[in-house]
């Protein structure tokens, strides 16, 4: 199965991901857009191409999906 995240999934994937390496290029402490100013997959420096190349980001949503319906 093929999850689409949208860029708050993305954001809470980075949060679970233990592989997260945000890069460093390009960030200013002064930017305001949401992709540099908060963690997320986008940053990470896995993330190549729209994907993440160590193909984390549907195995971790599915995870938090499972945590979810286990609270429910």
């Amino acid at each position: 199965m093929i999850i689409i995240a949208s860029i708050e999934q993305l954001r809470k994937v980075a949060l679970y991901c233990d592989k997260y390496d945000p890069q460093e290029e390009g960030t200013t402490l002064t930017s305001n857009t949401f992709e540099e100013k908060y963690e997320n997959c986008v940053n990470c420096s896995h993330f190549v191409d729209g994907k993440c190349n160590l193909n984390l980001i549907d195995k971790i949503l599915s995870t938090m999906a499972m945590e979810n319906d286990l609270k429910s």
